[in-house]
């Protein structure tokens, strides 16, 4: 019978231990699914107000950086003062708050402040956003701190749900792009995440009865604690956990911006850095790594001096590129959680190493989102934290070398790559040449460097060597000088720069928005007012304006521009007529007006309105039935702002054209079918649309400068057909089957991507 009876005990024990991890698990698993299917959804809600610039991800993270450690800091102090039954109403209380706000949505009447938007970005998400997120983000430490609490093997080592949660948060995080996007629409999208915390809500009620339960196990865990010397945590560990997680958060953000900066602007560009981010912490705190950590140790430094090689490299295949980026920097940031998990406390400190933690990761990524784009021309954070992350385990006796091995480490780093640079430089021999010898000197600093790698200080020191020697010696190779960079400027919507070139007909500047070449200009006076690039005489704007010119018999014409560039549309102004430019990006319109950079507006129409802010928000106030044409040319660039052609948008565009105006869609799109997009908009409001694919004659003299160029003009069919009569190369066109219509509710990027890799939109032969 006695025996009988401790089967029954141990087996009850089996059944309950293993109910009880699992209310526990799922609810901090449903917590992080929450939470990381809010972020994207509201974030792509937020995209329109700021023109769909990549930066909104970016200083969205920072927001939810924030209210993680607001969480962090709740649940610290919850549970250290308060008993089980207190902490449990008081979350309760918080979680019933945070139904207020639910469904998430943002109110009609937002205006963002173009001045400073990513402060007002950030006043929009606490406002809309805050005090649910604020409660969700608690959820991980107290949840782990209520299982230490029990009787259960694993209580006191709770810090495997960690790895739940973060697991949760990647799996919902790769669903959203390639599933709940393109499935539903961004209502529905709050609506089940209304359901959701509902039932979370639930779940966190039952954690917490389970824990009180328990609550004699809970008094004699915690006189046995008290019989037991506590764990003394110095100021000194506390800060490397911060400073630790500094450096991984910030290099995600980094990773973004580098990407979006210098491979490719794509749209969800930031979900591969922070999926893989989230894979660090499951691997990190997994009881059983799946990477063995020894393994991470030894080849981070070399991640570490490759990925400053790949920064300095301009890999024109972009998906070798971002695969590239992607690999190093899971690599660098395994190898720093790795740490970070090795210094983690018993668990009567585990909700403060959370919070040194969730601070470490505001404080990296207020640096990369808010501070970077203010205090750098370019995307300096990224390599900086790269050279950073070698110091993670360095400890404190590293920097006690001597001034003289740091001395050589950066001479080791730097010396062999500007030295070879500049004797080829001397020389006057081409880059073709020079190049692979220079790639050896490159080797051989990354060697000379990698046998130094066990004294962190001075390796640190010779890859800022490294570094310095790598972003010059592109330049310095320049023997013939045919490229010389004239401006350079980052803002919150990105990275411009102006380059200037020599060509046969003569000296032309550029202008470059991330990796697109978006305009360029002859600064030959008598070519000044020569419109190149996508907007070439004979191309689509120049047949576009032409038909309607000769439509209208000689009336002026009143025009809408959206997105200004370099302005080369100006030079096809006539006397008196009105042009209004919208263009987001202050840095762009200031470029557009520096006579120094480029003349168009200047010469062709220094008087025109730029109007600064978002597009589609500043023309709803102008007034019903004014323009002739409206120009929407906003998608060239990777980052696709999607607001700008919806179903809502063409709506809006149609109010504000006279009866028989017309809609000019300019669609050339290295990565997204844009062509498809319009005319599946065209067809979903009973318009039609004809498409043209310009591409300038082999034998054109001026063929280097101009660009191919795609377009769709949106109008009644029957005024296309009238207006477009004798332009043969504008064809009646066939959306992909992958598109629909796009909504302000729905769009479908990745599809978008898919079908302009299998081909795009059909022209009629």
């Amino acid at each position: 019978m006695t025996t009988a009876h401790g089967d029954f005990s141990s087996s009850t024990q089996i059944r309950g231990g293993f109910v009880l991890a699992a209310v526990f698990t799922c609810s901090i698993f449903l917590s992080a699914c929450l939470l990381f299917f809010v972020q994207p959804m509201f974030t792509k809600m937020a995209l329109p107000y700021l023109g769909g610039a990549p930066n909104v991800w970016n200083t969205a993270m920072v927001f939810f950086q924030a209210m993680l450690l607001g969480g962090y800091i709740y649940a610290h102090v919850i549970s250290k003062y308060l008993p089980i039954p207190a902490q449990l109403g008081v979350h309760a209380l918080v979680l019933l708050a945070g139904l207020i706000f639910l469904p998430i949505a943002i109110g009609t009447g937002v205006t963002p402040t173009i001045e400073a938007p990513a402060i007002w970005l950030i006043g929009l998400f606490a406002a809309a956003l805050g005090v649910p997120f604020f409660a969700l983000s608690a959820h991980a430490p107290l949840l782990q701190r209520w299982f230490s609490y029990t009787d259960h093997p694993n209580a006191s080592d709770p810090y495997f749900m960690y790895a739940a949660s973060n697991l949760g948060s990647l799996l919902v995080l790769c669903a959203y792009p390639v599933i709940i996007e393109p499935l539903i629409g961004l209502s529905a999208q709050s609506a089940y995440w209304k359901i959701g915390y509902l039932l979370l809500i639930a779940f966190v009620i039952g954690s917490g009865v389970l824990a009180y339960t328990n609550r004699s196990k809970i008094t004699a865990a915690s006189e046995k604690a008290e019989e037991a010397p506590a764990e003394t945590i110095s100021w000194t560990r506390r800060a490397q956990w911060v400073a630790i997680a500094f450096v991984p958060s910030s290099l995600m953000l980094g990773a973004t911006s580098h990407l979006s900066a210098n491979v490719a602007a794509a749209p969800f560009i930031w979900v591969g850095p922070l999926a893989l981010y989230l894979l660090t912490f499951v691997v990190g705190f997994s009881t059983t790594p799946a990477i063995r950590p020894q393994l991470i140790s030894f080849i981070a430094p070399i991640a570490v001096i490759l990925s400053l090689v790949f920064t300095a490299l301009h890999v024109e295949e972009f998906v070798l590129a971002i695969g590239t980026v992607l690999v190093l920097f899971y690599i660098v940031a395994q190898y720093c959680h790795n740490h970070l998990a090795s210094l983690r406390p018993s668990v009567s400190h585990l909700t403060e190493f959370y919070l040194a933690m969730s601070l470490g990761g505001v404080l990296g990524g207020a640096f990369t989102a808010l501070i970077a784009p203010i205090a750098f021309n370019n995307v300096h954070e990224y390599p900086m934290m790269i050279i950073a992350s070698v110091l993670v385990g360095g400890g404190a006796i590293a920097w006690r070398s001597k001034a003289k091995e740091m001395a050589i480490a950066f001479a080791v780093g730097i010396g062999p790559i500007l030295l070879t640079a500049w004797i080829f430089n001397v020389a006057g021999l081409s880059e073709k040449v020079a190049a692979p010898l220079l790639n050896v000197a490159i080797f051989g600093a990354a060697f000379g460097l990698y046998r130094m790698r066990k004294n962190a200080a001075v390796f640190a020191i010779g890859l800022v060597g490294f570094a310095v020697g790598l972003s010059n010696a592109y330049d310095t190779l320049k023997a013939d000088g045919s490229v010389t960079r004239l401006y350079q400027e980052r803002s919150f919507f990105g990275v411009i720069r102006v380059e200037q070139h020599k060509s046969d007909i003569g000296t032309y500047n550029s202008f470059i928005h991330g990796d697109t070449e978006h305009n360029k200009q002859l600064r030959v006076d008598e070519y000044r007012q020569e419109p190149l690039a996508y907007f070439s005489k004979g191309g689509p704007y120049d047949q576009a304006l032409s038909a309607l010119r000769a439509d209208r018999n000689g009336d002026k014409l009143n025009l809408a521009v959206i997105g200004l560039g370099a302005g080369a549309l100006a030079c096809y102004a006539q006397e008196g007529e009105v042009w209004t430019y919208y263009e987001i990006d202050p840095a762009i319109a200031a470029m557009a007006r520096n006579d120094e950079l480029f003349s168009y507006m200047n010469d062709c129409q220094s008087g025109a309105p730029v109007k600064l802010g978002d597009a589609r928000l500043m023309i709803a106030d102008e007034k019903e039935g004014s323009f002739d044409m409206i120009v929407v040319d906003a998608f060239s660039s990777d980052a696709v702002p999607a607001h700008l052609i919806t179903r809502e948008a063409l709506a809006l565009y149609r109010t504000k054209l006279e009866s028989d105006g017309f809609i000019f869609f300019h669609t050339s799109n290295r990565i997204v079918d844009v062509t498809s997009v319009a005319t599946a908009l065209a067809n979903d409001a009973g318009l039609s649309a004809r498409a043209i694919r310009y591409a300038p004659k082999a034998d054109d003299p001026w063929v280097k400068l101009r660009n191919p160029t795609h377009a769709v003009i949106v109008a009644e069919e029957a005024r296309l057909d009238e207006l477009l009569a004798g332009y043969d190369d504008w064809k009646t066109v066939t959306p992909h089957p992958m598109i629909n219509a796009w909504t302000d509710d729905y769009s479908h990027i990745i599809g978008a991507i898919i079908a302009q890799s299998r081909g795009g939109a059909k022209l009629s032969e």
